[in-house]
């Protein structure tokens, strides 16, 4: 008897105390202050930024637009003026849908709650989903209510509530997403600004504008059903666009080093951590180089500044000046980025996402999506290596002439308009030469290419059309240089990491996030594929690369779009892929006669100097096992037998997967001729007279079955309805939200 009374003494006293270390004073709660602003350090430890939240001024209820409070009652505590600390009719109803479903699908917290654990996250952490938390939850927010009016606590709740993007409070929610004061908040917007508290990363309106309207549309849905607003209200705020400005105001200092990097971290950490991430001051050691950083950043303007000083040819385009104002429909001059990533572990070495982050937080890295010219064909070759295909076999550079269907045809032409009758496979991309390329996609299959390029990392749908295979594939800079690393990683592909781990001010190590590789090709495929980008370099577009003075192992691929809109190089060491891309917002020319080769890869060859200077080049690439290598006969591409000559032509040697190399012949004895280094070429890799996008009522092509020779098509002559678009229409970026 006297036990059970102690016990019960026991737990009154806990729960009047809130437990052994006592209830935190809720009067704080006037002058709050987050934990703490985590740390960013550089893969070496050192510090070079910090994610200090955004905190917008303190404003009364009363300033705001009855609509603002009104909504955030809707969809986070219907009947807030109602109960005290805990809603009893609310949490009956989460336990039985919860029973129902068999796990946690509803929650039952008040708005009183939810401030309380916003407030004090040391003495109630979100993360730990304990009964323990939950009542203390609940006797804290008996405190707040205890001390305070149910318009204060709303008003406390809408100050310190965690909107995502650093952005804490309603001030600096408005700011960051309208680039107006809460004040002048309307209908949409506080229903927008009222459904992010649930999931601000799931819920961001830039990143997943599609699920933040619905979220929206679902308050204004509440608000119209508890009779807050009129169906009329409702359904004209359904009709509102996000209007969300680009132009976001973010943390403190966001203009500093690597700013797109530090704020795609911030996005990552927010995904996995919520708004605990600014609970106290973490540690994270990102996956950053800041000399390569460095590199990127400065070797990207320099050359920007070039292009417009007119030294790559007359510029016609806007120039950028650093003063300038720049309005939510993009900027209107040269853009370009540098993304570089660790073959072996995705690890993300560089990030540089536009020209000037305080003039346009567009990451053009990671959302911007443009056509990639032929940077593509890597993937219509590895695809052809890997159906038996050679790198000697010949393939037919005769013109071409394609039916779309409803009297609609494609012919592709080379860019400098010339046909050599026959090219081998190697030279074809060597020298990035279109119409044998369409030609070999045409033989393995447009959708067996697709499934190639899906496979490293170009993100679905990939177009069912013949002209895919000259890069009319729109992709993300981020999502191409995630797909070279299989060619660079002997078949294996790896996905970009911006986080090595997060540790606690004591050290404890909360987060480690491991590399995330996947085996995309055969290590043999994607050394023969790396051997060509590598003569590319050497004799091929890639040339400037050799030029700038860069002589370590490198393979990489040049890409343009139609005139010269989009230049695009992506190189790769045994070690690292980077890529570089310059062109406008809103595409248009950047010079004459722009391609990868003249305007993106000198940037990529000049900081990938400085990157390797003091430390050690990387050994060149060995032949897996699966490779042979043998001597052909240039004429027929087969392989001349031991003590044989070929008939026309000096012979070559050349790489072949083991089993898949060509008959022998031998057309004359002795010992063979090699070939002296072919000179090099023009930049023949602009993507030329892409087709017409196909009319719904267009009949798809049958493909033709594949042969070790693509047959070649007769020449055609041109009718009217071969009408190419003088601009392949890439996605703009940025989009409008």
């Amino acid at each position: 008897m006297v036990a059970g009374v102690a016990g019960i003494f026991f737990i009154g006293a806990a729960w009047a105390r809130c437990g052994l270390a006592g209830c935190p004073d809720v009067r704080r709660l006037t002058s709050y202050q987050p934990g703490g602003a985590p740390v960013l350090l550089d893969r070496d430890g050192k510090p070079f930024a910090d994610l200090a939240p955004v905190e917008g001024e303190v404003v009364p209820l009363k300033s705001l637009p009855r609509h603002v409070p009104q909504a955030f009652i809707a969809a986070e505590d219907r009947r807030f003026y109602e109960h005290g600390a805990v809603d009893p009719r609310r949490v009956v109803g989460a336990l039985l849908a919860n029973l129902k479903a068999g796990s946690y699908e509803e929650g039952s917290s008040t708005l009183t709650m939810q401030l309380a654990r916003n407030a004090f996250p040391d003495r109630i952490p979100g993360q730990r989903r304990t009964l323990g938390r939950k009542l203390l939850e609940v006797r804290v927010a008996q405190e707040i209510e205890s001390q305070f009016s149910k318009d204060e606590i709303l008003e406390l709740y809408l100050n310190h509530i965690y909107f995502g993007n650093g952005a804490r409070g309603i001030e600096a929610a408005a700011q960051h997403y309208f680039g107006i004061p809460a004040s002048k908040l309307d209908l949409p917007q506080a229903a927008l600004l009222a459904g992010l508290p649930k999931g601000p990363s799931h819920y961001d309106p830039r990143r997943n504008p599609k699920l933040a309207r619905e979220r929206r549309d679902l308050v204004l849905s509440l608000m119209e059903e508890q009779k807050r607003i009129t169906s009329e209200a409702a359904a004209a705020a359904r009709n509102a666009p996000l209007r969300v400005v680009r132009k976001a105001r973010t943390a403190r200092g966001d203009d500093g080093f690597a700013p797109y990097f530090v704020e795609e971290v911030r996005r990552e950490l927010e995904d996995h951590f919520g708004d605990t991430l600014y609970d106290e001051t973490l540690r994270i050691t990102t996956t950053l180089d800041t000399t390569l950083q460095k590199a990127a950043e400065e070797e990207l303007d320099r050359q920007l500044r070039a292009v417009e000083s007119g030294a790559l040819g007359r510029f016609t385009g806007p120039r950028y000046v650093a003063a300038a104002v720049v309005d939510e429909e993009g900027t209107t001059y040269l853009q370009g980025i540098v993304v570089a990533l660790r073959v072996d572990s995705g690890d993300v070495l560089a990030w540089v996402g536009g020209r000037d982050f305080r003039q346009s937080r567009f990451d053009r890295v990671r959302s911007s999506r443009r056509q990639v010219g032929s940077a593509f064909k890597p993937f219509v070759y590895a695809t052809a290596l890997a159906a038996g295909h050679s790198l000697s076999e010949p393939l037919s550079d005769e013109p071409l002439r394609m039916s779309l269907g409803g009297r609609r045809y494609w012919a592709p032409q080379n860019f400098d308009g010339r046909f050599e009758g026959q090219v081998t496979l190697r030279d074809a991309l060597v020298r990035s030469k279109n119409v044998p390329t369409v030609r070999l996609a045409q033989a393995v299959g447009v959708a067996e290419v697709a499934g190639t390029a899906e496979r490293a990392g170009i993100e679905p749908p990939i177009p069912d059309e013949p002209s895919m295979a000259l890069g009319t594939v729109s992709v993300s800079p981020l999502e191409l240089t995630a797909a070279y690393t299989p060619f660079a990683g002997y078949g294996e592909g790896a996905k970009p990491r911006t986080v090595l781990r997060v540790e606690r001010p004591d050290g404890e190590v909360v987060w480690e996030p491991e590399p995330e590789r996947r085996h995309v090709l055969d290590p043999a495929v994607a050394y023969l594929v790396t051997d060509v980008l590598r003569e590319a370099i050497t004799r091929g577009t890639g040339t400037a690369v050799r030029q700038a003075g860069f002589q370590g192992p490198v393979a990489g691929k040049t890409g343009t779009t139609n005139d010269g809109a989009d230049a695009w190089f992506v190189g790769y060491t045994p070690e690292v892929v980077a890529t570089v891309w310059m062109g406008f917002d809103q595409p248009r020319p950047i010079v004459p006669q722009a391609t990868g080769g003249r305007v993106a890869a000198p940037v990529w060859a000049r900081m990938m100097l400085r990157f390797y200077q003091g430390r050690p080049m990387p050994k060149a690439w060995a032949p897996p096992s699966g490779v042979i290598e043998a001597t052909v006969d240039p004429a027929t591409g087969l392989v001349l037998a031991s003590g044989c000559q070929s008939q026309g032509g000096a012979a070559r040697r050349e790489v072949f997967l083991a089993g898949n190399a060509p008959r022998e012949i031998c057309p004359w004895s002795g010992e063979p001729v090699f070939s002296a280094p072919s000179p090099e070429p023009l930049d023949e890799e602009l993507m030329a007279d892409l087709p017409p996008s196909p009319a719904p009522s267009a009949t798809p092509l049958p493909e033709p079955t594949p042969s070790a020779v693509p047959t070649p098509v007769p020449a055609a002559t041109p009718t009217p309805e071969v009408t190419p678009p003088a601009d392949p229409t890439p996605t703009p970026s940025p989009p409008p939200l």
